[in-house]
Order: structure tokens, then sequence, then C-alpha cells
């Protein structure tokens, strides 16, 4: 058996940690490598703590879910890790937060076309979208 390479890894967490989101519609995992290989963090997209969500109305649910890079960026410091791993390509926002942590790359498995500003933002601030 061959062994994963480095992205495969990461997706793999990724997808690993997506089965945590209690979303029905969309469940989000994020993985984020360190320079060497090793894992920073891992999250899913879910409600805030404490906070119960009405999932039967997928857009107000929109709203208040807290999404996955968010919640994997909440367990690192700035400049710590390098890459990122998503089920999902990133939104606008979380690309403005994912540049605010020096990460560069961004690997992700199914494009997100319901926030044009997501491509323009990354390549603005540098940050390289790769669709694996």
């Amino acid at each position: 058996m061959d062994r994963l390479t480095w992205s495969q890894y990461g997706i793999e967490l990724a997808k690993t940690a997506a089965l945590r989101s209690e979303d029905p519609f969309v469940q989000v995992g994020c993985c984020i490598l360190r320079s060497d290989n090793s894992v920073a963090s891992l999250g899913y997209n879910g409600a805030p703590p404490s906070v119960n969500i009405d999932w039967s109305d997928r857009d107000d649910r929109r709203k208040r879910v807290i999404h996955a890079e968010t919640n994997a960026l909440k367990h690192i410091k700035p400049g710590e890790a390098d890459r990122m791993f998503v089920t999902l390509m990133p939104c606008g926002d979380c690309i403005k937060n994912v540049a605010s942590y020096g990460i560069k790359n961004i690997f992700y498995v199914k494009r997100y076309d319901l926030d044009p500003s997501a491509e323009n933002l990354a390549l603005e601030f540098g940050i390289n979208l790769i669709q694996i």
C-alpha cells in the first residue's frame, strides 16, 4: 500500500473533522499543518458553544454557524502554520481570517460558488487556492 502524500493526509484529516459537524446541509472540515507536517489544528463547522441552532431553516442557520476554518484557526498562533486543508473552498470572510495568520496555501476539495469575493481576496492577499 502506498503512503498518503502530505496533501492527501491533510485532506483526509479535514474530511474526518467534518464528520463532527451537526449541520445537516453542509459538513465542512479543516486541517492546518505546520511546515514540518505536524498537525497544528483541526476544526469543523457548527454552532458556537452553548448556542442552539434551528437546523431546519437552511438560510437562517447560515447567520449562526461558525465556519470550520475559524474553528481551526482559534487554536494556533499567527505564523505557526503554512498550509490549510478544507473540504469546501473558504468564503471571503474566512480568506481574510486565513490571511491574518500568514497561511499562504489552501487546499480544498469542493469549490464554493456562493461568495465570488473569495478568489479575488485570495489573489490580493497572495494566498494560493489549490483544488485537489
